[in-house]
């Protein structure tokens, strides 16, 4: 069935002629929307910081949400994707847009935070020279070549206001992701959505020994194996397991629910409603309402609610999250050191990339993790740990960068994926911006 469609079956920091050319077979395999024959640019804004510590070591357009990234659902409606962002990311991204060597007739532009769908996409006029906002936030713009050629690309962000003969049209009902809670509120909605959209692939006859419990759908790619004991139910919405996707022996997994291919749920796992999981992963224990990026592991006892994990993420034996108060009140989170009011009652952790606790590890209520931090030792570690950090409850230290890079090369060697030159450099980057800020 071709999952990567669904989610890619590569890193989520990894870009190259691989990522361009399976995120042009998403658009050929999908055949959900008419294409029209334009280049997308997906550009990020300053508003992007809110989406931290996931979006240190990719552009916003690659968080997963439901059973596809931004970028993937952006992807479906044009010929051709290009991106645009922080500059300090685009060794990550070859297909950085240059108006020098990719200029064309026109590009639509689409905000990397927006959630687009088919409805949106159709309201945009056919013609060049228009800008699309929810309030002082810019949505998409198609642009002429000369337009084009006026903005700054070397910027970070692109300043699309100030080419002011473009038409306005408001689009209030368009979402534009702002902070991660958004996205995992979301999730068991866009699964379906996702789920909806796919062509075929529905289990009709479940090996012996599975059950599944209501009427709802499980969507299945290639060589998926589920063992006996397993109990699918779908009474409140579908399962999506990708290709090679395998679910051991007495797993209890409630829909809306997606598995991206490669992904194996352990044995007696409890995955609830609203649970994305991404390529490659082992998880286990007890998950609801929570989003897992590729190639992390969370394969042992222990609950993980309402959450948000980076790639390359590992949370050792009995690690648990707090979802929720004991007083029942909203939860309020720190990001870089600015206190947010997220307004949820429930909201577990967002950790970055390649982070990871020790055994019986407990994170507290809206605990935010940055990139490379290792946490462990006995009671509540702070709410907001930095990147690089060595956290052993209330005492942080730095996380050496050769160390941490020394691990990294380790992990991802065991999954046959090598730490590139590029990546290096934009870890090295985040690294001396990190300790340059606990100066400061």
């Amino acid at each position: 069935m071709g999952y990567e469609r669904l989610y890619l079956s590569i890193p989520p920091i990894r870009r190259g002629v691989e990522a361009i050319t399976s995120r042009l077979s998403i658009i050929e395999s999908l055949h959900v929307y008419t294409k029209r024959a334009f280049m997308i640019c997906l550009f990020e804004d300053p508003h992007v910081e809110g989406l931290y510590p996931l979006v240190q070591i990719r552009y916003a357009s690659d968080l997963l949400v439901g059973g596809r990234t931004l970028g993937q659902r952006a992807n479906s409606f044009g010929e051709l994707l290009f991106v645009h962002g922080r500059k300090y990311l685009r060794p990550l991204y070859p297909n950085t847009f240059s108006p020098q060597s990719d200029a064309g007739e026109s590009l639509l532009l689409i905000n990397g935070r927006a959630l687009l769908l088919a409805q949106h996409v159709e309201a945009f006029p056919e013609e060049s020279g228009w800008i699309a906002v929810k309030g002082e936030d810019v949505i998409a713009a198609r642009l002429h070549a000369a337009d084009v050629a006026r903005l700054n690309w070397d910027d970070d962000f692109l300043d699309i206001k100030s080419i002011e003969h473009l038409s306005r049209i408001e689009l209030p009902d368009v979402k534009l992701y702002r902070y991660l809670w958004e996205m995992i509120e979301d999730n068991s909605t866009l699964i379906s959505i996702d789920s909806d959209e796919l062509r075929g692939g529905e289990i009709e006859e479940l090996p012996a020994g599975v059950y599944q419990i209501g009427s709802g759908t499980i969507v299945a790619g290639r060589d998926v194996a589920i063992q006996p004991g397993t109990v699918l139910d779908v009474t409140a919405g579908p399962i999506v397991l990708g290709d090679n996707v395998t679910i051991m022996a007495n797993s209890v997994i409630q829909g809306p629910c997606f598995v991206g291919a490669n992904s194996t749920v352990k044995i007696g796992a409890k995955i609830y409603h609203g649970t994305s999981i991404g390529p490659w992963c082992k998880v286990g224990g007890e998950i609801e309402n929570s989003i897992i990026l590729g190639y992390s592991n969370k394969q042992h006892d222990g609950f993980l609610g309402h959450s948000y994990l980076g790639a390359w993420v590992n949370l050792g034996a009995d690690t648990n999250t707090s979802d929720l108060k004991n007083n029942y009140g909203m939860i309020r989170v720190t990001l870089r050191g600015k206190e947010v009011d997220t307004g949820q009652m429930f909201l577990g952790a967002m950790i970055g990339d390649h982070s990871k606790s020790g055994i019986n590890t407990m994170l507290n209520t809206g605990t935010v993790v940055g990139s490379f931090a290792n946490i462990f030792g006995g009671g509540f570690p702070p709410k907001e740990i930095g990147s690089f950090a060595w956290c052993n409850v209330s005492e942080i230290v730095p996380y050496h960068l050769d160390k941490a890079l020394e691990l990294a090369e380790r992990v991802m060697k065991r999954r046959n994926i090598d730490l590139t030159p590029e990546e290096r450099v934009v870890l090295e980057y985040l690294y001396r911006i990190e300790h340059e800020e606990e100066k400061g």
